[in-house]
């Protein structure tokens, strides 16, 4: 959970910051910035949650002078494209998957990810306990499995590795899947010995086995999936050029200004970096991988 509410609220705070920087530069009238988050791209945090962050940032945001916010949160992804295309929001912010599907790639103009360590993307691991010997992946058949409770790439990655192995689906190999809402449960169901292999992200599970080290001693990576962006933000492309840039040149330069600096460390981030429709790339790779091992599947009917 703290992984994905530190991305909420980092998310909206850098906007926050740049467009205090970008009021102070300009004196005309100034564009306004109109946020749409979609809150199923966010399964570990409460919309209650999601609605508390949104309002106190745009209220913050909303004090400075010349500058319109407005935020929603959307938990049907064809109304938000509906108002994307429309204008009526103007960046937005999900999970890889439906930006993917859901959006014109061709309207979506440059934003930001945030930088956790040395990198900008996570890992999904497919973890056991050492005593199991459950030591590779064809040793799963007939175990019980635990994902994230409405985690579209965990489930899609459960039956890419359920087909290549076996060539059916998580739900014909697996004896049960189990689904929790949170990624620490996983983790400490697998420790208790509640279930036999998780699909957890790699920075939740490092933050589980910080807090206690012998779930790190007791449990084995058995196979990665690598370099999974978990949540972008991008402008629509109609909004103007100059604009998009200021604000993007300001989220740029966080970590040069005392006020940034205060809020990377907050956040424990290092650092802003720019994202455009490249970062869904690997995202696009393993759903063509899914796609293709559900076509031959059929064809072997």
């Amino acid at each position: 959970m703290k992984g994905n509410w530190v991305l909420i609220l980092f998310t909206i705070s850098v906007l926050s910051f740049a467009y205090r920087s970008y009021a102070a530069d300009k004196v005309i009238e100034q564009p306004s910035l109109n946020m749409g988050l979609f809150v199923n791209s966010l399964p570990e945090v409460t919309r209650a949650d999601v609605d508390v962050a949104f309002n106190f940032w745009a209220g913050e945001i909303g004090k400075q002078e010349g500058i319109t916010v407005m935020t929603q949160v959307y938990t049907d992804i064809n109304v938000m494209r509906r108002d994307f295309d429309t204008d009526k929001i103007n960046f937005i912010i999900a999970s890889p998957l439906p930006l993917l599907n859901e959006f014109d790639h061709e309207q979506l103009a440059e934003g930001y990810k945030v930088v956790w360590g040395s990198s900008a993307e996570d890992n999904l691991l497919v973890v056991t306990r050492k005593q199991s010997k459950l030591h590779d992946l064809v040793a799963l058949k007939n175990k019980q499995l635990s994902i994230v409770q409405n985690e579209p790439i965990s489930a899609m990655y459960a039956d890419i590795l359920a087909l290549e192995s076996f060539g059916l689906e998580a739900k014909k190999v697996f004896s049960k899947i189990n689904y929790e809402s949170k990624s620490t449960r996983l983790v400490l169901n697998l420790f208790f010995k509640r279930t036999d292999v998780i699909l957890v992200y790699q920075q939740l599970y490092d933050l589980t086995c910080e807090l206690n080290p012998q779930i790190k001693r007791d449990t084995q990576i058995i196979n990665v999936l690598p370099n999974l962006p978990r949540v972008l933000g991008y402008f629509h492309k109609r909004v103007d050029p100059e604009f998009r840039e200021l604000v993007l040149t300001e989220v740029g330069k966080l970590a040069t200004h005392p006020r940034g600096r205060q809020l990377l460390a907050l956040f424990q981030a290092d650092k802003v970096v720019r994202s455009n429709t490249t970062d869904l790339k690997s995202t696009q790779e393993l759903q063509q991988r899914y796609l293709q091992l559900f076509d031959k599947k059929r064809d072997q009917q």
